[in-house]
């Protein structure tokens, strides 16, 4: 089978089923996101952001991410409406999970969010889906909670006109955690973040805090794990541990998600020191 040229040595080393690994289909007309379009993208995410209800006080101002829209650019050109696996998604070097909305046969972007943005009307804050929605609650509004997850910094998009219809996909930085409480509730919006508000939401300028490090959204600094080092966590303190390459074989960079994280320099996921 011949691979195809988005297939680097990047992704195919985290999962050869990276969806960057993926043959695009033969039903593709026409694909991308305009520059136009990445403005209603963000416009509407952060709208809806703002305007959530109970009132959310850790909100991020959602900025654009190139990494992950190549990837949820790679899905939409499958021409077909599904979820790839949470692993095939990750973008190597981040060290986050990426979380994920689609959508087809929606007339446009603006269409294809109302879909998303309207399980609203369905969702209620604090409760579990499965209690008031049935079981599989959670597929009602998980693209709603998506939207308003407070773990969430970027967004990347792709879309394709097939021959058998349109699809949307938005790819999400980081996953959403808990459905219950996408965000935390107060009585004032962005009050966790007197020093970075904007209109409502915490604006960080889209910092990332790489490698699990977590973001202070109030003062935008990171504070890393003991393995990982830099404003934004992006290099591993040390080259190599004691447990890679003995008790972890370098075949469990692929088996295992936490692996990669612990041993980069092993499953060459990111830049470390010598």
């Amino acid at each position: 089978m011949v691979v195809p040229a988005s297939c680097t040595a990047e992704f195919a080393n985290r999962t050869p089923k990276h969806t960057m690994c993926l043959q695009d289909s033969d039903q593709v007309l026409e694909s991308g996101v305009s520059k136009k379009d990445k403005k209603i993208i963000l416009d509407y995410h952060n709208k809806v952001r703002r305007e959530v209800k109970p009132i959310a006080t850790d909100l991020a101002l959602l900025t654009w991410d190139n990494q992950i829209a190549r990837v949820a650019q790679k899905l939409a050109k499958q021409c077909a409406m599904y979820h790839d696996d949470g692993d095939a998604r990750i973008i190597p070097g981040y060290g986050l999970p990426v979380g994920q909305n689609v959508a087809a046969g929606s007339g446009d972007w603006s269409r294809a969010m109302l879909a998303w943005s309207s399980e609203s009307k369905l969702y209620q804050y604090g409760k579990d889906p499965n209690d008031y929605l049935g079981d599989g609650g959670w597929k009602k509004i998980g693209h709603y909670t998506n939207m308003v997850s407070n773990r969430i910094y970027r967004v990347g998009c792709g879309f394709a006109r097939c021959t058998n219809g349109r699809f949307y996909v938005c790819n999400y930085i980081q996953s959403q955690y808990n459905m219950r409480f996408p965000y935390t509730n107060g009585t004032k919006r962005c009050s966790q973040c007197d020093d970075s508000c904007s209109k409502g939401l915490c604006d960080c300028g889209g910092k990332l805090c790489f490698n699990k490090g977590k973001l202070d959204i109030n003062t935008c600094t990171c504070t890393c794990t003991n393995l990982y080092k830099e404003a934004d966590c992006s290099r591993s303190k040390a080259a190599k541990c004691w447990k890679c390459g003995g008790m972890y074989p370098q075949e469990y960079c692929k088996k295992y998600s936490n692996i990669p994280l612990e041993c980069p320099y092993m499953c060459g996921t990111c830049p470390v020191d010598d």
